[in-house]
């Protein structure tokens, strides 16, 4: 397995990827339910009102816990904000700061920088990737897995004949989820935490899919 980078993330136990990433396991056990329901509760496919209060009191406790590790003046900024950011919003308006993060990651990572590529060979496919992932989540659950994943697709036959390891593929797709979580606590204070646990399971799963689409074909490709 390849180690978290520790650029990318300074304190693994109070990251948002962390805090939001067992979040519907937490509430599922809490409720004794099924965590694939609380997910779908989550995403408005499914009613509970019993699900819903205990997600909103797992949300507040995560803005809390992140809310603590912005500076004051930061959260006083952002209380006087308008209307809520979403996600996708934000990786539209981030996209080249995006692929520089994912960039400075990639060649810091002692796995990845075994392929010795120029630096915008590396970076060709992320962009395209990062446009395709805020396509997908624009789609319901149903449509996302039949989505075409052009940019997933020769990605995976890109890199086969690069030279990476399945592994190293699926790294990349790692350090995208990263680079998109950092930008979301960046802006968290701008963000309604309910609209953003569903930003991030579209965006988990659209990435998600993509890793499989782009493994399909780096497979293809041996």
């Amino acid at each position: 397995m390849y180690r978290d980078n520790s650029s990318t993330n300074s304190d693994p136990a109070t990251s948002p990827q962390n805090l939001y990433r067992g979040l519907y396991v937490r509430v599922a056990r809490k409720l004794s339910v099924d965590p694939s329901y609380v997910s779908r509760v989550a995403r408005g496919d499914r009613r509970s009102n019993e699900i819903e209060n205990a997600l909103r009191d797992a949300l507040e406790e995560i803005t809390q816990r992140l809310r603590k590790r912005l500076p004051a003046g930061e959260n006083r900024a952002s209380r006087s904000s308008g209307t809520p950011k979403r996600l996708t919003t934000l990786m539209e308006q981030n996209r080249n700061r995006l692929q520089k993060q994912w960039l400075a990651h990639s060649q810091t990572d002692s796995n990845l920088r075994k392929v010795r590529i120029p630096a915008q060979k590396r970076t060709a496919p992320i962009l395209p990737l990062i446009e395709e992932t805020m396509d997908i989540m624009k789609l319901s659950v149903k449509r996302m897995a039949t989505a075409s994943m052009k940019a997933a697709m020769q990605h995976g036959r890109l890199r086969q004949d690069q030279g990476f390891t399945a592994m190293g593929l699926v790294e990349e797709y790692n350090l995208v989820r990263r680079c998109v979580f950092a930008l979301a606590q960046e802006h968290f204070q701008q963000m309604d935490p309910q609209l953003l646990l569903q930003d991030l399971t579209q965006f988990g799963e659209a990435l998600d899919l993509q890793t499989q689409r782009a493994l399909q074909h780096y497979l293809a490709e041996n």
